[in-house]
């Protein structure tokens, strides 16, 4: 398998911010502008958007990482 460039490496990464990102708005952000059935649910949603956000800003990381 071909090894990415730089550039290729770079442009992951940064997609990977922006999904994260979306997981943050979405997991986070969205629960405090809609009404929520229950705490446990705003908790999913918080833990999730959290988890997910973190996921995504590691696999970022590792693309920027020289090989």
């Amino acid at each position: 398998m071909k090894r990415l460039s730089w550039d290729q490496r770079k442009s992951l990464s940064e997609f990977s911010n922006t999904v994260a990102a979306a997981w943050f708005t979405a997991g986070v952000i969205s629960p405090l502008f809609t009404k929520a059935k229950s705490l446990e649910e705003v908790a999913v949603f918080l833990f999730s958007g959290l988890f997910m956000t973190g996921v995504m800003l590691r696999l970022s990381l590792l693309f920027l990482e020289r090989k």
